[in-house]
């Protein structure tokens, strides 16, 4: 672990350690996209996932209701958050790691055929680093998918500008999509440009 990573473990565990209890209570009010998101991915065949920064296990265990018979697994940096995810999600294999160099085959066993960014890659600080190592690491075929803020561009200037500088306060810097489009990924923007849903493809 570089001194880097080391710092921003830091970070995060003393971040989250205040806010897990409410969590899900306040992020439904702003993380919006991710039950899009998930719907797309329970619309296609898959049998084991990844997801990266699962935080409380929220999202794994909405899959895990609709999808019992997959494996699941995630990739934590914060230790506070991993004890929460591991606590809701019994069923569940979980790596204390950064995304950038997480071995995701060691996860499940084998490499997922799902590798899931909910709200993580904007808090990642070597974020295309990130996205490719996941995507080299997916199974050949499979999929990485992510959630998370966009540019914000259609939203008010004022409103714009001041969520961007609250998201600074957490280290959040929202995604830019053509970044995201230069990498080959699909996406869907949402209303006011404030979320992105995006999906890379490894090939076969």
């Amino acid at each position: 672990m570089t001194p880097e990573q080391t710092e921003h473990r830091v970070f995060l565990n003393r971040y989250y350690r205040a806010a897990r209890p409410i969590y899900d209570v306040t992020r439904k009010y702003y993380l919006f996209g991710r039950d899009r998101a998930l719907e797309g991915l329970l619309a296609a065949p898959w049998a084991s996932l990844v997801e990266v920064g699962p935080g409380t296990g929220r999202n794994l265990e909405i899959l895990q209701r609709r999808r019992a018979w997959a494996l699941y697994g995630g990739i934590e940096a914060a230790d506070a958050m991993l004890e929460r995810a591991a606590a809701r999600c019994p069923w569940a294999h979980f790596q204390r790691a950064f995304a950038e160099d997480a071995d995701y085959a060691a996860v499940l066993g084998a490499p997922p055929q799902r590798i899931f960014f909910s709200y993580c890659l904007s808090m990642v600080q070597r974020r295309e680093e990130a996205l490719q190592h996941a995507l080299s690491q997916v199974a050949p075929g499979g999929e990485v998918h992510v959630v998370d803020f966009a540019d914000l561009r259609g939203l008010p200037r004022p409103l714009a500008a001041g969520l961007r500088a609250w998201l600074e306060l957490y280290r959040v810097t929202p995604l830019e999509p053509g970044w995201l489009a230069g990498l080959g990924a699909d996406m869907v923007l949402g209303p006011g440009r404030y979320y992105v849903l995006a999906r890379l493809r490894r090939p076969q």
